[in-house]
């Protein structure tokens, strides 16, 4: 673990903050926040290294953090929600604590009162269903384990924007004055852009992983997909999911092809945009 507290990062507008802060006098609540925060995105770490996830960088940003993993959506479904779940029950124990410490003659009742709605707020904010948050990364895991991964990805954005967009009517109505609640808006308007845009990338890294995988032999689900021979790999790659094997049946000729072929022809041989009937009478 001491390895991977050298991947912390600071974002820089974090600096810009800290800065504020100590010219404002709230130099110590942002020290409480930002402590809170570290520990919450340490739970993350502690899960992803229980299960020998890859972890690139832990960022602190100015609303918060993020922990970035080479992981590409193919670990079992349990694992994503046990690590994602793991940096909101953080908070439960440093609420625990803080009424332990309570007698203490360092804690007083304006520390305890502080410590415990950043710890609430943190928590509740990070259970909303919005991407990239923590309940919106469970709300995926969900999606992903009924529906194909392509089509989890484009119901997860889809309704992640559906609720950002209540929750801006909400902030516009109530708090039409609130500086850091709109430019928090912003940072969640940038992230959704950069995932829409980042999507098909992603979702070629997730056919590049699954393609290493056996999956054969650990799945078992097995789901049949009808395809003519006319749609090509790439087609049929939207039907994949995780955690489970597809194979998939050519109506004109009654040939089966498994998840295998499919990968094989779109990651190894570069033939995704290829038709069936072209692929495969070469």
């Amino acid at each position: 673990m001491i390895k991977q507290l050298s991947l912390v990062r600071f974002h820089p507008l974090f600096w810009v903050m800290a800065g504020a802060a100590v010219f404002t006098g709230f130099f110590y609540d942002i020290l409480l926040l930002f402590l809170i925060i570290f520990l919450h995105e340490l739970g993350h770490a502690f899960a992803a290294l229980h299960f020998s996830w890859r972890i690139k960088k832990i960022e602190l940003l100015p609303f918060g953090g993020m922990m970035e993993t080479e992981e590409h959506g193919n670990r079992p479904i349990i694992e994503e929600v046990i690590v994602a779940i793991a940096g909101p029950f953080v908070h439960l124990p440093l609420i625990a604590l803080s009424f332990l410490l309570l007698p203490a003659s360092f804690w007083h009742v304006s520390d305890h009162t502080l410590f415990i709605y950043y710890n609430l707020t943190l928590l509740c904010f990070n259970m909303l269903p919005v991407w990239p948050l923590d309940g919106g990364k469970l709300l995926f895991c969900w999606y992903t384990s009924r529906l194909p991964y392509y089509w989890a990805q484009k119901k997860m954005w889809w309704t992640s924007c559906f609720i950002l967009s209540g929750l801006t009517i909400i902030l516009f109505l109530c708090y039409p004055l609130h500086l850091q609640a709109w430019c928090l808006l912003l940072f969640f308007i940038v992230i959704h852009y950069t995932e829409w845009r980042q999507q098909p990338y992603s979702f070629f890294r997730f056919l590049m992983e699954k393609a290493t995988m056996d999956d054969q032999a650990s799945s078992k689900a097995f789901i049949n997909k009808q395809m003519s021979w006319h749609n090509r790999p790439v087609d049929a790659a939207k039907y994949i999911g995780k955690n489970k094997v597809t194979s998939f049946f050519i109506i004109e000729n009654g040939q089966t092809l498994p998840e295998s072929y499919i990968l094989e022809a779109i990651v190894k041989k570069r033939r995704g945009l290829v038709t069936f009937i072209d692929l495969l009478s070469e």
